[in-house]
């Protein structure tokens, strides 16, 4: 057959004369020179074009689907590499006529046809591919469920280890529950962040990390008492209830600081505990893929696990900590000051100690030109309350709207009790609107939360004045502004909201 090709007879001949044998066979016949594909009427009729059987090879390529094509250049790049080498490729061809693939096998060689390298194949279509399809799916498919079936046990096993953990051993209980997790999902490093208020900004702390080899960065300075702003549009995902997923080649550097040097994908997911972002629980592995939507809502229900637990063991240690302490002069001391900056009744902040905080956000907002917003609460006819049930009565009542206004606000919002049944709040980096927005909803949940007394039911309004801080401003001004809107709203009918323009 090699003497017959190398012969001088011309070669598009020699193709035409083994084409009824080859067509016998169910094959079609091709061959390839200067980059162009001269195609037989079967190889036409598979791609879908009848009447012409001439392509050039690039544009046969867009036929082959996009998962099969590198294995048909390959297979190219191979026959071509040697003369008289030969290849095989199985792969799948759109059809333009009926709009689908079809499964064929390609088999070719190359030879010299007057000094040139050309090559020579056929093409068959594979019958029962399609049945081999199916059972790959079907197994992909059972692969998927084997999968869930494992995240959910984690979540099981987790569960059982944290419920049933002695508080004696709790961190070691805590750290084994990170390492299912780890282990179930294919993870190389676990943590979580809890947030608290410093100087009224929302910062973050780590304060529990599992990692299988990288060096843990827990007590490093951008993993302790690190505003959440400090990291670029997290902040924004996680107040909105969002998981951060990306690539960590695709975060800020300020992000990619506290990833662990090695890994490739990160998902942060936001820890709610009556409508407050209590922290967040951060997931890396060192795969270069995002997590998928089972990971993450898995992994979601995993941190509030982690969160739920922690609190609890904090709870238990506050107990055991203040059966200890009692009366003792550390526990006293610990009291006098606690009530020289909190209110004793409504345990919020009194006052002077709100007129010290409040200055911070006041400063930031005069240097970066934002706006704070100071509201006055008073709640209404709260004297009626006094001589209708009793001073204790009246006590009940101010408990009850100090924690539906603590519900109320942001984590980072400083609240106070003014004194006697009025209250202060300061709102920054926030819009005008959702100032009056939370001004609202304050006022819609105090009228919402009847106060339980002695089995009586006693209904409460408040009145709500707004300010926005100016050029120059001092605390007490702003307040005495906010105080201007307070009366107007009282002057107005009382339970509703006054905004004081400038």
């Amino acid at each position: 057959m090699e003497e017959y090709l190398q012969s001088e007879m011309p070669f598009s001949n020699r193709t035409l004369a083994l084409l009824d044998v080859i067509n016998a066979n169910g094959l079609g016949l091709w061959e390839i020179a200067d980059n162009i594909i001269n195609l037989d009427d079967k190889t036409s009729e598979i791609i879908g074009m009848e009447g012409n059987n001439q392509l050039k090879l690039d544009d046969l390529v867009n036929f082959i689907h996009e998962e099969d094509r590198q294995e048909l250049l390959d297979t190219i790049e191979k026959i071509t590499s040697n003369c008289g080498e030969s290849g095989m490729a199985e792969c799948r061809i759109f059809n333009q006529n009926d709009k689908n693939y079809k499964w064929c096998r390609i088999m070719g060689k190359s030879y010299l046809d007057k000094g040139e390298m050309v090559i020579l194949g056929t093409n068959q279509i594979i019958e029962g591919r399609a049945l081999e399809i199916y059972n790959s799916m079907i197994e992909k498919i059972n692969r998927e469920l084997n999968r869930k079936d494992e995240l959910n046990k984690c979540i099981f096993d987790i569960t059982e280890i944290l419920l049933s953990a002695d508080d004696a051993f709790f961190d070691k209980s805590f750290q084994d529950s990170m390492e299912i997790v780890a282990r179930a999902v294919g993870l190389s490093r676990v943590y979580v962040y809890k947030s608290h208020v410093i100087e009224g900004i929302l910062c973050c702390t780590e304060i529990h990390e599992w990692a299988e080899i990288t060096e843990t960065t827990m007590g490093k300075d951008f993993t302790t008492d690190m505003p959440l702003q400090s990291w670029p549009g997290l902040g924004e995902e996680l107040y909105q209830g969002k998981n951060y997923n990306r690539l960590i080649r695709e975060t800020p550097p300020e992000i990619q600081e506290m990833t662990a040097p090695g890994n490739c994908a990160v998902l942060f997911t936001p820890i709610f505990l009556k409508d407050l972002l209590w922290g967040f629980a951060g997931y890396e592995w060192t795969r270069e893929i995002l997590f998928n939507g089972d990971e993450t809502a898995v992994l979601g229900s995993v941190g509030l696990l982690l969160a739920n637990s922690l609190i609890r063991n904090d709870l238990n240690k506050n107990l055991y900590l203040a059966v200890d302490k009692i009366n003792t002069t550390t526990i006293k001391a610990e009291v006098l000051e606690r009530y020289a900056y909190t209110d004793a009744l409504t345990d919020l902040y009194n006052r002077r100690h709100f007129i010290e905080l409040a200055q911070g956000p006041l400063e930031k907002a005069k240097r970066f030109g934002t706006s704070c917003f100071a509201m006055m609460m008073d709640l209404d006819f709260f004297k009626k309350v006094n001589d209708t049930y009793g001073h204790l009565a009246g006590d009940e009542v101010l408990k009850n709207a100090a924690l539906v206004m603590k519900n109320a606000i942001r984590a980072y919002d400083l609240l106070a009790r003014y004194g006697g049944e009025e209250f202060v709040v300061l709102v920054s980096d926030t819009a005008k609107e959702d100032a009056i927005n939370l001004a609202e909803r304050i006022r819609e949940s105090i009228a919402d939360s009847p106060c339980i007394f002695n089995c009586i039911k006693i209904p409460i309004t408040v009145s709500i004045g707004i300010a926005a801080s100016f050029q120059d401003c001092s605390i007490e001004g702003l307040i005495d502004k906010a105080d201007k809107g307070l009366y107007k709203a009282k002057e107005a009918g009382r339970n509703q909201v006054v905004f004081i323009e400038e």
